[in-house]
Order: C-alpha cells, then sequence, then structure tokens
C-alpha cells in the first residue's frame, strides 16, 4: 500500500524570483572600489582620500621588460640591468597579451607616490600566474614560491598576496615574475587593489568566514539531495544534483583559494590548478545529466554517455599531464561548457513546449547559470574582474535548484496519492464487475440447461404432446428474452472496465479486429469459452477457431501462455 504524506509549498509570486535574480547580478556587479589611473608607470596617490574610499584599483600604463630581472648573477639587486622596457596595461598585464611567449620571465615596473605618515598600504594582488619576487627601492620585500629563468626549479606561487608597502613617500616597485606553468604565460592576473592596511586585515578575516559559510552551506545542500535520493524512489536528479553541488563546490575552493590555503597552506599550485580544471569539467557534465534526468526523453542516450565520457578523458588528461599542458586544454573546456549549456536550453525548451511542470522557473534559473558561467569564462581570460562566482552566486543557484527539487518531489507525491485514490476507486469498481461476471458463470449452466428443455418441449409439440402448450414456450422464450438483456449489460460493463487496455493492446497490435478485442477482454477475465461463447452468441467451436487466429496476430509461441499476456499488458 502506498502511505505517502504531501507537502506543498506554493510558488505564489513570480517576482520573487525575478528580484532574487536581480539581487544575485547587482551583488556581482557592484564593485565599488575607486579608480585612479597609473600613467606613465606612476601612480599618484599622494591626493587620494583613504577615509572616503579604502581601497584603489591598479589601473593604467606600467612597464615589462621581457627575460630582463634588475638580479645579478651573486643574487643582487642591479636596476641597470633593465635595459629596454614594454609599456602594459593593468589589470591583468601578463605577458601573453603582449605577444609574448608562454614560458619565460620578466619584470614589472611601478612607481607608487604616497602621503608621508599616512596609514599603512596593502598591495592586494588576487592571483599571480607563476613565481616572484617584489622589490621595493633596491630591497627585496617579500617572496612568492621559487623564480627560475628555464622553469627546472620554479615553484610557483598560487596563494592571494597581501603585502604590506613602506611608509615612504617615493615606492619603486619590481615585480620580478618566472611562469613556466600556464597558458596565458605569467604575471599579476585578477584585479589588483591597493588598500589600507585596517581594510585588509578585515578582508583577510572575513574572506575565509564566507567562502566558509558558503562552502559549508552547499556542502550540506548536496548531502542533503543525496539522501532524498535514496529516500524519494531513487529518483537521479537527487543524485545527480547532489554530486554536482559537491564537485561544484570543490571548484569553488579551487578558485576562490582564500580557504584551501587556510587549511593546506603548503599545499601545490600543480594540485589546485588541476582540481579546477577536474571540477570545471565534472560540475557541467553532471549538471546536464541533472536536467536530462529532470525531464528525459528529449536527448538520445548515446549522446548523454558522450556528455560524461568527455569529462572522464579531460579529467585524466588533466591528472596525468604536466600542469603547463593541462592549461592548454581550458578552451576546449570552455567550447565543451558551451555546448551543455546549449544542451541544457535545448532540453528545458523541448519540456516548456511539452508544458512539463516548473520548465519555465528552471529556463530562468539556468539563464542566472549561463551568467555565472559567462562570468567564470571571462574571469578566466581576465577580461572582466568581478568576485560574483567565488562569493555569492554559486550559492544562490544551489538553493534555487533544492528549492525546484523540493517542489518535483511534493508534485510526484500529490500525483502519486491521487494515483492511489485512483487505483482503490477502479479496484472496487472491478470487484463490483467481476462479482456480475461470477454470477454470469453460475446462470450460464442454467441458462443451457433451459435451452435443452426448450428444445424438448418443441418436439413433444410437433409430437402433438397435450402435456406442452404454446404458452409455455412462450413464457420461456420470454425468459430467454430477459436473459440476453442481462448478457447485454454485462458485456458493456466488460467494455467499460477494460477501456484501458484496449486502448494499450491497439497500440502495441494495430492489427486486431475489434471482434479479436472483444475475444482478448474475455480471455483476459480468466472466462471460459463456453462462457465466452455464449456472450458472444456463437458456438465453442468458433470461439477456439478465434483464439487460434487471435494467437497468431499476436505472433505467441506454442509455449505462450495466451491468458498470461493479455494480463500482462
Amino acid at each position: 500500500m502506498l502511505n505517502l504524506k504531501y507537502s506543498h509549498i506554493s510558488l505564489q509570486s513570480k517576482p520573487f524570483l525575478w528580484l532574487f535574480t536581480l539581487l544575485l547580478f547587482c551583488v556581482g556587479c557592484n564593485q565599488s572600489n575607486g579608480e585612479l589611473t597609473i600613467y606613465n608607470g606612476v601612480l599618484d596617490l599622494t591626493n587620494w582620500n583613504f577615509d572616503e574610499n579604502p581601497e584603489v584599483n591598479l589601473m593604467g600604463d606600467a612597464l615589462f621588460y621581457w627575460k630582463q630581472w634588475p638580479i645579478n648573477n651573486e643574487g643582487d639587486f642591479d636596476a641597470t640591468l633593465l635595459k629596454e622596457g614594454t609599456s602594459v596595461e593593468w589589470p591583468s598585464p601578463v605577458w601573453t597579451k603582449l605577444g609574448f611567449e608562454k614560458r619565460g620571465y620578466g619584470t614589472y615596473k611601478l612607481n607608487i607616490k604616497q602621503k608621508k605618515d599616512s596609514e599603512s598600504l596593502v598591495l592586494n594582488i588576487g592571483r599571480l600566474l607563476g613565481a616572484g619576487e617584489i622589490w621595493i627601492n633596491g630591497k627585496k620585500h617579500i617572496t612568492l614560491g621559487k623564480i627560475s629563468q628555464d622553469g627546472t626549479d620554479e615553484i610557483p606561487y598560487g596563494q592571494i598576496i597581501y603585502t604590506e608597502l613602506p611608509q615612504e613617500e617615493n615606492l619603486d616597485i619590481l615585480f620580478v615574475v618566472s611562469g613556466h606553468y600556464s597558458r596565458l604565460g605569467g604575471g599579476p592576473a585578477l584585479q589588483n587593489v591597493i588598500q589600507t592596511k585596517s581594510l585588509s586585515t578585515a578582508n583577510q578575516k572575513s574572506n575565509p568566514l564566507i567562502e566558509g559559510v558558503i562552502t559549508f552551506l552547499i556542502i550540506i545542500f548536496g548531502v542533503f539531495q543525496i539522501y532524498w535520493f535514496f529516500t524519494f524512489n531513487k529518483e537521479l536528479y537527487f543524485l545527480y544534483f547532489g554530486l554536482f553541488c559537491l564537485i561544484g563546490v570543490s571548484r569553488q575552493l579551487f578558485v576562490g583559494e582564500t580557504l584551501i590555503y587556510s587549511f593546506f597552506p603548503n599545499i601545490s599550485f600543480g594540485i589546485v590548478q588541476r582540481m579546477r580544471y577536474v571540477g570545471y569539467f565534472g560540475g557541467l557534465s553532471l549538471i546536464i545529466l541533472y536536467y536530462t534526468s529532470l525531464y528525459p526523453g528529449y536527448i538520445k542516450k548515446n549522446l548523454v554517455r558522450t556528455i560524461y565520457l568527455i569529462p572522464v578523458l579531460g579529467i585524466l588528461y588533466v591528472l596525468f599531464t604536466p600542469v603547463f599542458y593541462g592549461t592548454l586544454i581550458a578552451p576546449f573546456f570552455q567550447v565543451y561548457g558551451l555546448t551543455t549549456m546549449i544542451l541544457g536550453f535545448y532540453i528545458i525548451g523541448c519540456a516548456i513546449k511539452n508544458k512539463k511542470p516548473y520548465a519555465k522557473w528552471v529556463l530562468l534559473i539556468l539563464v542566472v547559470q549561463v551568467i555565472v558561467f559567462t562570468n567564470d569564462i571571462l574571469t578566466a581570460m581576465m577580461v572582466i574582474q568581478t568576485k560574483f562566482v567565488i562569493n555569492y552566486s554559486f550559492l544562490c543557484y544551489i538553493i534555487f535548484h533544492v528549492f525546484l527539487n523540493h517542489k518535483f518531489q511534493s508534485e510526484k507525491e500529490r500525483l502519486l496519492n491521487q494515483l492511489y485514490s485512483n487505483i482503490n476507486t477502479l479496484k472496487s469498481d472491478i470487484d463490483y464487475k467481476i462479482e456480475e461476471i461470477e454470477t454470469l458463470k453460475k446462470d450460464t449452466f442454467q441458462q443451457i440447461k433451459s435451452k435443452e428443455r426448450m428444445v424438448d418441449n418443441l418436439k413433444k409439440v410437433a409430437a402433438a404432446d397435450e402435456k406442452v402448450s404454446i404458452q409455455s414456450l412462450i413464457a420461456d422464450l420470454k425468459s430467454e428474452l430477459l436473459e440476453d438483456t442481462q448478457l447485454v449489460s454485462i458485456k458493456n460493463d466488460i467494455e467499460g472496465i477494460n477501456k484501458d487496455f484496449v486502448q494499450r493492446i491497439k497500440k502495441i497490435h494495430p492489427n486486431l479486429t475489434k471482434t479479436d478485442l472483444e475475444i482478448c477482454m474475455y480471455i483476459r477475465l480468466s472466462l471460459e469459452r463456453k462462457e465466452i461463447a455464449r456472450l458472444r452468441y456463437t458456438t465453442v467451436a468458433a470461439v477456439k477457431k478465434s483464439r487460434y487466429r487471435l494467437r497468431k496476430k499476436l505472433e505467441l509461441e506454442v509455449e505462450d501462455d495466451l491468458e498470461k499476456y493479455l494480463k500482462s499488458i
């Protein structure tokens, strides 16, 4: 017996989701940092009011010296070694943007002017591609990994860089960088800022906390979805979305980096880089499998297999090739991501066309996912710089779909309860009809005896037997007419309870005639040949021939049981 409880949370207001989506987009795009242009390699902060705006973006033109370091063979500073510089635009001044080789080394030069005795400032570099050293006024200020000209002993540095600047009026800053592990080359990537020490300290405390809370919530949601998979009839969309949450949050950890380095400060850059791609590939494949299980039947199985075979091959490639060659597959990742998005829109479009439940809501959330994915790609390509993906959007996307998954399950429970109620009603009707059929079976023998008596009486009339009158024969015929009327009523009842069965068997065997369908109904109800002959006003021999022709049309073997086959439909 089914015993399901249906809990309903109504989606009463579509503006709710639109408002939440707008809030999501505003949070991602709200970059309130101040902007001050670097001009001819100089950033003048003397007139900047850090009390009103404690953070300023690094934007403008600095200098870059390809394959030139201000360090001699003895490891001492020597600025004369920098001969010929190239103008490079901040932010994201990686050297491949200037047309240089992907592997190599060089020096970035930036001059900062600041107020004397002002609050200490902190240089924040979101990500450094490669290894580096920062030299300020001819002195080594900080070492980031281990630089190398040929890359043989280079140790890339993957953490966010917070370095406090000396409180001097004029700072001549040199970024000495080597990069042999990324297809983008080397250099400061993402958005780089200068901020007050108080703000930097607050960010260093809050960022791991925010990232930790978001990570914890997504993990909880993922585990919760997998739990629902094992609890509610093994619905695959719960499993796929739960795994998507867990794999997706791993990518967020290795992209955001703050939390992962808090727990594993000595983790290698190679592991971080590989896990970014593993999370990316795995997450995209799982989300498309989620959509195909949410609205099945719109994509062929072979295509679905290809969808998750490609990520497996990609993950194996990333795991077992050197980091540099692993990064070369990034454009293919992006094409794969675009393909999964197109498939997602196709599936949801078909679902909307067929008026599937909540399909329009899923489409809206898919649009949010595309925004997230686009932001992720553009940030990775250093076209834009936001904190959109890392901080909030992924969590919002998860919440949306967890809510909708609950709605899907609630709707299925409601339909199952309704089906259970309909089954009980139909069962009562069938029980009543079966009683009538049983009565027919009991009456059949009496009807045959009555016919035999009528035949005997007719013989006696023909023999002028005075004991049998015409009036008694008329009475017997009236009784037979009444019985025939009852038979017609029973036949109509049998046709009524087998209506769905007739529709199903006609789809499987469209070549069956009306007579064939009628006999199928009687056989399915376990009626004997004599009973079928009575209902059809024919002979037992005729029924036997009809059964034989029916077996041939149904293409049954000799050992196949006709009644069992009909009951299985």
